[in-house]
């Protein structure tokens, strides 16, 4: 005898499309509405440029040194780590293709 909760086999559904999705992109889960609610900039590009950073791909990202790039976030956005803040963007962007 088992309980059943309106809606669960549809959010199920909705995960595993989700969970089933390619990776999402830096300007996905950074979107300009993102930026501007949670940073001093209205996009990612002018937040790396104010750190002095070009990003034309992964490995620019990945030779940012972490410290460096943490210090930035903490000065720059409502976050105080790169990880919070990826956090919060991935949270958020799950919640929208959730349609929480």
């Amino acid at each position: 005898m088992g309980v059943e909760i309106g809606g669960l086999d549809e959010l199920r559904d909705q995960l595993d499309d989700v969970a089933g999705g390619d990776q999402v992109s830096f300007g996905e889960l950074f979107d300009g509405a993102f930026m501007r609610r949670y940073t001093d900039f209205n996009d990612l590009d002018s937040f790396f440029e104010a750190g002095g950073w070009e990003i034309e791909g992964e490995e620019d990202f990945e030779a940012i040194p972490d410290d460096e790039f943490d210090d930035h976030v903490d000065e720059n956005t409502r976050f105080n780590s790169w990880d919070a803040m990826l956090e919060k963007a991935a949270s958020e962007w799950m919640a929208d293709q959730l349609g929480l």
